[in-house]
């Protein structure tokens, strides 16, 4: 190892660390609140590469120390990284003014496989690390953040990402769980050798949008790692005419024994998903019925997507779509408050369409979601009489 010593947590004489094949200290215990990790961090270089700028540091880790308790300097920094069957431990010393913390981290594995669990011990928040892989006859390096493992634990595992979409390719390390609630991996590595990208996207980051999360996912209640797929506040309740073109203005109610007039109700979402099978459902259920001044019309509740609950999918199967569900509300004549003589004719009515409850989708449906539009009467039939003209025919004027 360059420049670096080891802190062995067990009373072994040197001798026999050099030569024994156990790890040298465990790995970091603290509670997952207390240390930091490397979503995806790893030796990419090899030790005997000929070429110097392909055979360096495997990669390192800035951070900030904690202030100790007095206030007047900084905590002990301590972090381990395991590499193999091996597992070393290093105290680096922050900067007396500043507090940084900086080190190389070398896994010495001459490999381009080994990972390296890297975990931090006593640092803020907002630390870094950085990794060098080697593309070509030159290297490429990524940066990203150190994240508490408690945030790493949380980490979702469904990603709007697909491997080999232009050429990148993308390897996923999923996050894993110990029993202390200590998470480790939680992110992506993107290359493309041909561009020189090289990348890490950590899994806790903005991807997904964070909680509230609602509604059921695969037959059961939502939970966070499912909130990615859209908040109650994303659905909508739009109206159509009969040409399926958006509403304006107030809708005319057909003449006394005409055809009614459908409006569109749609209620829908940009991205979703479904408990069951079917991955872009349509429930069509009429409305009918008189409405006075204020009607209210409420969509169904209760109502399910189609197919089984039994015949639930995985979420790869059926993934985060556009859901519609549609109705149609029909407005029907009213020959007495439209005749020509009734004082009610000319006041607009309001109908306002509220949603209720849909069961089977994430994200469920907001509090209190609705739209409004008004019915009018059309226009009064002419008072001219259809009789004799009333202004006699008295045929040409005569000629001065």
């Amino acid at each position: 190892m360059k420049n670096r010593r080891n802190v062995v947590a067990l009373a072994v004489g040197c001798l026999a660390l050099a030569y024994s094949p156990e790890p040298a200290a465990a790995q970091l215990q603290e509670p997952a609140n207390e240390l930091h990790a490397a979503p995806w961090f790893a030796d990419l270089r090899g030790l005997t590469d000929s070429n110097p700028r392909r055979n360096g540091h495997g990669g390192g880790f800035v951070a900030q120390a904690m202030r100790n308790a007095a206030g007047d300097g900084w905590d002990d920094v301590t972090y381990t990284f395991t590499c193999g069957n091996r597992t070393t431990m290093e105290m680096p010393t922050p900067d007396a003014a500043t507090g940084l913390v900086a080190a190389l981290i070398d896994c010495e594995s001459d490999t381009a496989v080994d990972p390296v669990d890297l975990r931090v011990h006593n640092v803020e928040d907002g630390g870094w690390y950085w990794v060098f892989r080697p593309i070509g006859d030159d290297v490429a390096a990524a940066a990203a953040p150190l994240i508490r493992m408690d945030l790493l634990a949380q980490a979702p595992r469904q990603l709007p990402l697909e491997p080999n979409i232009g050429g990148i390719q993308a390897d996923r390390h999923d996050v894993t769980v110990d029993a202390a609630g200590r998470g480790s991996g939680g992110a992506t590595l993107f290359t493309d050798d041909g561009n020189r990208l090289f990348d890490v996207l950590p899994h806790p980051t903005a991807v997904l949008p964070p909680a509230p999360c609602s509604g059921e996912f695969l037959d059961e209640e939502a939970t966070d790692e499912d909130c990615g797929l859209g908040v109650p506040a994303d659905w909508e309740l739009m109206f159509a005419d009969a040409e399926d073109d958006p509403l304006a203005g107030p809708v005319v109610r057909p003449a006394s024994g005409g055809l009614p007039v459908s409006v569109g109700a749609t209620l829908a979402i940009g991205t979703g998903h479904l408990v069951t099978t079917g991955c872009m459902p349509e429930a069509e259920i009429e409305l009918t019925g008189g409405m006075r001044d204020m009607t209210v019309l409420t969509l169904p509740g209760g109502v399910t997507v189609d197919g089984s609950s039994s015949d639930a999918v995985n979420p790869e199967d059926c993934p985060a779509a556009e859901l519609s569900f549609s109705w149609t509300v029909e407005v029907a004549d009213d020959a007495a408050r439209c005749a020509s003589t009734s004082a009610e004719r000319g006041s607009p009515q309001t109908v306002r369409v509220t949603a209720s409850v849909l069961t089977g989708a994430t994200p469920a449906l907001p509090d209190d979601l609705f739209q409004e539009f008004q019915v009018v009467c059309g226009d009064a039939p002419s008072a001219s009489s259809a009789g004799q003209e009333l202004v006699p025919d008295l045929g040409p004027l005569p000629v001065e």
